[in-house]
């Protein structure tokens, strides 16, 4: 049986083996109530009725690679070689990415060009040296509060003005950073007329029926170009892709998360693996941070970043200690903001839990109704769930073992 989440829950019979691939992908954790990741169950199901368990990844996420034993398969299925060109840029397609294209083009191939979702959500980027701003006391990139005028941390709420220079560079100056899938699309259809372009995102497919036909048309080489989101590096096998382009990296880079470098470079190197599947493939990835993924890439390996992020982590996030994120949301924004200094005092009146941080959601309002949140963490996972399950209140919703 092959299915998605829900797959666990159906009524198995003798069950004998539980795969989850690409184990690393965030879309396992549910962001709906009940807020379970699939991974995690699969786990547990394992455990508790003695079955076999396959955590399948190229780039295994931090946790797993922590806590469960694996080992490394050497050889790709196909001969694959790679070739890394870094263009310091991170906003739009440069002259020389648009004339590796127009290459591609020419030879017959067919180049995808992948923008991260979530570069179009606005972050405050340094245009000359690709850095956020960070908080000085997380090592997380701040967030934009629009209405405030202020970047924020959301683990530990510091704020502070939007500065007129870059912190890191001094020189630079530190502005909203938007790309998006329909302007790269429509700048390419300017540049290539006479060349089929197609964008794959939730926008443009929307049903399972434009999906396989989008799908069909790019593995009978009736699209030059595919123009999409994290759609793209979804697993999909087709020979003919010699060229990734990737914009927009520096934006995940600097997601004001703590899994913000695991969640770049791990996406990364899954779109790297849609170009020349079978044979020679060329990747261009736009970034000022060239350095980092450099470095990854090149001269160490994914195995090494993972050992390297569990030293950032050791103390402070997972694996090592268990994050849980609380969510007051109401239409009555006094009344919530009141409910969470109440909550928050309760909360940091427990010897055993350490209150992170707490504020204003990253999005404030949604559907009318005003939002805050209080992270938490400890490394007794028992006194996460007394301090959780004391909160008495209708407002609330919880998401254990929080990936954001």
């Amino acid at each position: 049986m092959a299915g998605a989440r829900s797959a666990l829950f159906l009524p198995y019979n003798n069950l004998g083996l539980i795969i989850v691939d690409e184990e690393h992908d965030n879309s396992y954790k549910s962001d709906t109530t009940p807020r379970y990741n699939a991974k995690d169950l699969a786990i547990f199901i394992a455990k508790k009725f003695d079955l076999r368990l396959i955590l399948g990844s190229a780039t295994p996420s931090i946790n797993s690679f922590y806590k469960i034993p694996y080992f490394e398969l050497d050889k790709t299925f196909y001969e694959t070689k790679k070739s890394y060109i870094f263009e310091n840029s991170s906003q739009n397609i440069s002259e020389k990415t648009i004339n590796l294209i127009k290459k591609s083009i020419e030879n017959k191939n067919q180049t995808i060009v992948f923008l991260p979702t979530r570069a179009n959500f606005k972050h405050q980027i340094c245009f000359d040296c690709g850095k956020s701003v960070e908080c000085p006391f997380c090592s997380v990139s701040m967030s934009l509060h629009k209405n405030d005028l202020a970047l924020k941390c959301h683990y530990c709420g510091f704020a502070q003005k939007i500065p007129e220079f870059c912190p890191s560079c001094k020189t630079g100056i530190v502005r909203n950073h938007r790309v998006g899938t329909a302007e790269i699309e429509e700048l390419l259809k300017n540049e290539f007329p006479n060349s089929i372009i197609k964008r794959f995102d939730k926008d443009s497919v929307n049903s399972e029926k434009s999906l396989k036909k989008i799908l069909d048309e790019f593995n009978q080489n009736k699209i030059d170009i595919l123009v999409g989101t994290q759609m793209l590096s979804k697993g999909h096998d087709y020979h003919n892709v010699k060229l990734a382009v990737v914009l927009g990296m520096d934006s995940l880079l600097n997601m004001s998360s703590y899994k913000a470098r695991e969640n770049a470079l791990s996406l990364l190197l899954q779109i790297s693996g849609r170009s020349g599947r079978n044979g020679f493939g060329e990747v261009v990835i736009e970034t000022k941070n060239e350095e980092f993924f450099k470095y990854y890439l090149e001269e160490s390996n994914y195995k090494e970043f993972l050992k390297s992020e569990l030293e950032f982590r050791k103390d402070l996030y997972p694996p090592f200690v268990k994050l849980a994120r609380v969510v007051l949301s109401s239409t009555n924004g006094l009344k919530i903001k009141e409910e969470l200094n109440e909550i928050v005092k309760d909360l940091k009146n427990n010897k055993d839990i350490e209150v992170v941080g707490f504020g204003e959601c990253a999005i404030f309002k949604i559907a009318n109704k005003y939002r805050y949140e209080v992270i938490i963490r400890s490394k007794d996972v028992k006194a996460i769930l007394n301090a959780l399950h004391y909160l008495k209140s209708s407002n609330i919703s919880i998401d254990m073992d929080t990936i954001y």
